[in-house]
């Protein structure tokens, strides 16, 4: 025989949200109501993300890659090239890997050549994050006509499987990524279906925010109202606490730590949950503007990933020949042109060792905010993301698929071990795509992409 109910201290989720007026108000107003997690506990580990950046034409591997032969170095600041130095903040969680090849591009079986579609630029987003090849279709192409990767994109396999937990499974961001397919696209829904950046950052601030339905100032009321709740709330909170069972009471002290936790959560580090004004209208036609754009797009995707509204995105420096100039740093010749200069060109070398640096920036931008915010159980938003940024080739003025300049950082949660540059025998990087397949905690992936390229996890990443 059951005891009865006293159906006069029973409460549900349900009945205290409907019970605490503000409190209701503050959690589940839409443009706050996937960043809670209503009753996580404290101690809860913070969500795992994964971030997939560009950039393009190769780099400068004496500047990108540590010097030395060693298959495993402890990283440090100082074995850093300059176009790595920005992040040397971030040493201990980062994975610098030479060696890790983009073999899918040339080849559906291991040491054995097969001409595929399209040209050099066009081959490498396609597989960057799918561990595939191009389709045939009609894409013009130096190395002849295209169509799109032929299979799904890390990112989105990943998305797929914890991406219903937030308003968005995946969002995709790009910088000036326009000028034709498919070197627009590092991200794959499935085989002929690309999922392209957006880059227009008001479009993308649109999107995220577009069923909030909130003005600046009621926006602002719901974050002085976060900020206070459970001290607006202290008297009631006491005689409800009074009137339940000992049972009832240790639910109900739970859910409060959560949101203690969760207000902590949202308003702590250098970075809160809150909505930026809007982005203004820039002018696409000044090279000027790049650095502006990237500067918006990535605070937006930082937003997106700190409010709970999507755990995967991608991130576009311009598309795969980036045509881009960067007067900003002092570079006014295209960034394709000069990939293809020779290597005794210690002019063009030296500018485009800027470009890379330059791109350097933002990925220690990124490293840096993610480090400043706080999960609920203390640790760091960077403590359990993984963040993966690769290039289409390895070296620009020979179009070569070697020597992928590969960079891993973040925590992933305590999955990898980090702080340390590893040289490879010339891996294919799909093993690369099935260790973060592993690190995101999805163990029961052994092959990604193109099964006869793929031998398996990278051997020694693991923790």
């Amino acid at each position: 025989m059951k005891s009865p109910i006293d159906h006069r201290t029973e409460f549900s989720r349900r009945a205290l949200l409907s019970g605490l007026g503000a409190l209701t108000v503050a959690l589940t107003s839409p443009i706050w109501r996937t960043s809670t997690a209503f009753g996580k506990d404290a101690t809860a580990k913070g969500a795992r993300r994964f971030f997939g950046l560009f950039s393009a034409n190769g780099t400068i591997a004496s500047e990108f890659f540590p010097a030395g032969t060693a298959t495993d170095t402890p990283l440090n600041s100082a074995l850093l090239g300059r176009i790595l130095q920005p992040l040397a903040a971030h040493t201990s969680q980062m994975l610098v890997l030479k060696g890790v090849d983009m073999v899918s591009t040339v080849s559906d079986q291991l040491g054995t050549l097969v001409m595929k579609p399209g040209g050099p630029h066009m081959k490498g987003p396609g597989a960057m994050l799918t561990g595939g090849s191009l389709l045939t279709g009609s894409f013009q192409g130096a190395g002849g006509p295209a169509g799109y990767a032929d299979r799904i994109s890390v990112d989105q396999f990943i998305a797929n499987r914890i991406g219903t937990k937030t308003a968005f499974p995946s969002l995709e961001f790009g910088v000036k990524t326009g000028g034709g397919e498919p070197l627009n696209t590092i991200s794959y829904r499935g085989a002929n279906q690309p999922n392209p950046p957006v880059n227009d950052p008001i479009q993308m601030y649109t999107r995220i925010f577009a069923n909030a339905n909130l003005s600046a100032a009621q926006v602002s009321a719901l974050i002085a109202e976060r900020q206070s709740v459970l001290d607006f709330l202290k008297a009631d909170i006491g005689v409800l606490q009074s009137r339940v069972s000992a049972e009832d009471k240790a639910r109900l002290d739970a859910h409060l730590t959560g949101i203690r936790a969760m207000e902590q959560q949202l308003n702590s580090g250098a970075v809160a949950c809150v909505p930026p004004q809007k982005p203004a209208p820039v002018n696409d036609s000044d090279a000027n503007t790049f650095p502006v754009v990237a500067k918006s797009q990535m605070d937006l995707m930082l937003l997106a990933h700190i409010c709970g509204l999507t755990n995967v995105s991608t991130f576009m420096f311009a598309n795969a020949d980036s045509w881009q100039y960067f007067p900003w740093i002092g570079v006014n010749e295209e960034h394709h042109g000069l990939s293809h200069s020779a290597d005794n060109d210690a002019a063009s070398t030296e500018k485009l060792i800027k470009i890379n640096t330059w791109h350097g920036t933002q990925v220690a931008y990124l490293l840096d905010q993610l480090a400043a915010t706080k999960e609920a159980d203390g640790s760091s938003m960077l403590d359990n993301s993984l963040v993966l940024w690769g290039n289409e080739l390895g070296v620009g003025n020979t179009h070569d698929y070697k020597n992928i300049p590969w960079l891993l950082a973040g925590g992933a949660g305590g999955t990898l071990k980090m702080g340390r540059s590893l040289q490879f025998p010339d891996v294919p990087h799909n093993n690369l795509l099935v260790s973060v397949c592993n690190a995101m905690g999805f163990d029961d992936v052994t092959t990604f992409g193109i099964p006869g390229v793929c031998t398996g996890p990278l051997p020694g990443l693991a923790a």
